[in-house]
C-alpha cells in the first residue's frame, strides 16, 4: 500500500511554516488523528483541556528539525522579528487546530471551562519555549540535533511544576541566544 501523500498541502495554509508543513506531510495519519482525538476527548468531562495540553506537547515536537538557511533568508528580517513570526505562526496554527475541540469542551462541560485558563498559557508558553530552544541551538549544517539536557529539563517543567522556574529562566536565556544566533546566520556575522 502506498503511503498517503499530501501534495495539495501548501505552506500558505499553515502560515508559511516549514516545521508545520513538513510535520503534516511526514505524519499525515497523526495530523488527522490528533484533532479527532482531542474532539473525542471533549465528550469526556475533565478530559478535553488536558488532551489539548497533550496535543501542544506533541506539536512542540515539530521544532526538533532545523530547516535550511535559505528558508530563513527568504523573510529578509532580523533575528528578533523572525522569532516573533515563528512564535506567532506556532500559536496561530496550534490554536486554530485546537479551537473546535476547546469550543466543544466548553460547550458540553461548562463547569470545566476554568481549565481553559490553565491550558491557554500552558500551550502558549510551551510553543514559545520550543521555538526559542530550537533557534538557540540552530545550525543549518545539522538537520536534527539531539536535545541538550538543559532543554529537556525545561520541557520537564511543563510536566512537573517543581521545574517550572527553570523553564522560565531557560525561556529568557534561549530568547537572547536565539536572537543572536539567528542574527549571526541572517547577517553572516563571524
Amino acid at each position: 500500500m502506498k503511503p498517503l501523500r499530501l501534495r495539495w498541502l501548501r505552506t500558505a495554509l499553515l502560515g508559511y511554516s516549514p516545521e508545520w508543513t513538513a510535520g503534516v506531510r511526514r505524519h499525515p495519519g497523526l495530523a488527522a488523528a490528533l484533532p479527532a482525538a482531542t474532539i473525542g476527548c471533549a465528550f469526556v468531562p475533565y478530559a478535553g483541556f488536558p488532551a489539548l495540553a497533550a496535543a501542544a506537547l506533541l506539536c512542540a515536537g515539530l521544532y526538533a528539525r532545523n530547516e535550511p538557511l535559505p528558508l530563513l533568508l527568504l523573510c529578509e528580517c532580523s533575528g528578533a522579528r523572525l522569532l516573533v513570526r515563528k512564535i506567532g505562526t506556532a500559536w496561530r496554527n496550534y490554536f486554530l487546530a485546537a479551537l473546535p475541540a476547546a469550543a466543544l469542551t466548553a460547550a458540553l462541560h461548562p463547569r470545566t471551562a476554568w481549565l481553559a485558563a490553565l491550558w491557554l498559557p500552558f500551550a502558549a508558553l510551551l510553543l514559545a519555549y520550543a521555538v526559542l530552544a530550537k533557534y538557540a541551538r540552530y545550525d543549518p549544517a545539522i538537520p536534527e540535533t539531539p536535545l541538550p539536557a538543559a532543554t529537556r529539563l525545561g520541557f520537564a517543567g511543563f510536566l512537573v511544576p517543581v521545574f517550572l522556574p527553570v523553564t522560565l529562566c531557560l525561556t529568557v536565556s534561549y530568547a537572547v541566544r536565539a536572537e543572536s544566533n539567528l542574527d549571526r546566520y541572517l547577517y553572516d556575522y563571524d
